[in-house]
């Protein structure tokens, strides 16, 4: 009986779903939790899920097998992208008017 109980769990946890996110070091990792933002690795861009120019995209084909996920902005912007013109028009205003890369007023890693 106790064999069956530990073979359930173990079931139960390979049965979890997982998903691939980029993490800030650029390589990526399974999560339990699924991203918060979307990108798009070719240009490194980092935008939201609902992101109506990544949709058109993805609708387009060929977009996908280059999209990424990330847990948060943070780890989006370590990873060396910028925010996408479309869905995040502040933070890409921000990114387009340049700054020291790094810091707390422009933490982007990449100026325009």
């Amino acid at each position: 009986m106790v064999g069956q109980i530990s073979g359930g769990l173990k079931e139960e946890k390979l049965m979890k779903k997982t998903y691939r996110l980029l993490g800030p070091d650029g390589i990526m990792f399974e999560s339990l939790v699924p991203g918060t933002l979307g990108g798009y690795r070719r240009k490194k861009i980092y935008g939201r899920l609902d992101c109506p120019s990544a949709n058109a995209a993805l609708k387009k084909g060929g977009y996908a097998k280059h999209r990424v996920f990330f847990a948060g902005e943070e780890d989006a912007i370590r990873a060396g992208y910028r925010p996408c013109g479309k869905c995040m028009k502040e933070f890409y205003r921000k990114w387009k008017a340049g700054g020291r890369p790094g810091t707390r007023e422009y933490p982007w890693l990449t100026t325009p």
